[in-house]
């Protein structure tokens, strides 16, 4: 049995520290946990797709993680996916480097308990980028090489929320005809797990074969229910020959906080829009 700890959706910001705690907590919890590797599964930043200075402080956060770390951007890092949730910060290459230069890769692939894990960088897919060209070459390699294992795939987007023929786009999920596509070639191998952040929410449900885990967020308290567990929290997956047993956990201190009252129940749409309330100066 091999152990992985699972993290999404951090939220950190030199100038905006509303999750400083929670971060530290969720931190100390994933180095205690004796943990092979440890997968951010996105979202490490607040205004990460305009900041160079936020996405360096997430990184020096990141660096403080035992072991091995593995991240992946979220739309809260490089930019949203058309038609995205912000027209000001849609995914591009200048994006993109921003992210290289902090973390150095937007993707993984690794065996680990006789299982093939394979990070993505969800805001790819519908870009029309020269990138999402080149992730899907590189996920079909990626996808042969499992070798018969069974495969787990981390993105930060959920494909979908209920079903994969869902129409409308949205920022919540992937797009309908990158979805299609990806699911396709998803096809070709084992792929028994697919593990995603983003919507704030632990769910845990099996559809067309596939298990698809929504993690919880270290940051706050999903602004739309979907049938998950609002709490913030973190998991635990321990991958083996029987299959992926994941645990959630709920660290004390963490705080649910409420995404709406810190922004003053509309008062600003974005975080990054609020007056500064930086973290401590301390990262340790």
């Amino acid at each position: 049995m091999a152990r992985i700890i699972a993290l999404s959706d951090l939220h950190l910001s030199p100038t905006h520290g509303f999750f400083w705690e929670n971060w530290r907590i969720a931190r100390d919890f994933a180095n205690r946990a004796g943990a092979e590797a440890i997968i951010v599964n996105g979202d490490l930043c607040i205004n990460g797709p305009d900041s160079d200075a936020e996405m360096a402080f997430a990184a020096t956060a990141l660096g403080r993680l035992n072991g091995v770390v593995l991240a992946l951007p979220g739309n809260h890092d490089v930019g949203d996916e058309p038609p995205g949730q912000d027209v000001r910060q849609i995914v591009d290459a200048e994006r993109l480097a921003r992210w290289t230069r902090a973390f150095g890769r937007d993707h993984f692939a690794l065996e680990i308990g006789g299982w093939w894990l394979i990070g993505l960088d969800a805001q790819l897919f519908g870009s029309g980028l020269a990138e999402e060209a080149m992730q899907n070459r590189r996920l079909d390699e990626q996808l042969r090489g499992a070798g018969g294992r069974p495969v787990a795939l981390f993105l930060h987007k959920p494909l979908f929320a209920e079903h994969p023929h869902e129409r409308e786009a949205t920022s919540a999920t992937l797009q309908p005809v990158p979805r299609l596509e990806l699911l396709a070639r998803l096809a070709r191998a084992d792929v028994r797990l697919v593990v995603s952040g983003h919507l704030h929410q632990f769910r845990d449900r099996v559809i067309d074969g596939i298990r698809h885990l929504w993690l919880p967020a270290v940051a706050f308290r999903p602004t739309r229910p979907a049938g998950g567990d609002p709490r913030c929290g973190l998991a635990i997956i321990d991958f083996s020959d029987t299959g992926a047993k994941v645990q959630i956990e709920y660290p004390a201190g963490l705080v649910d906080h409420d995404l709406d009252a810190i922004k003053g129940h509309g008062r600003y749409r974005f975080l990054r829009e609020m007056p500064p309330s930086p973290p401590p100066a301390e990262l340790g």
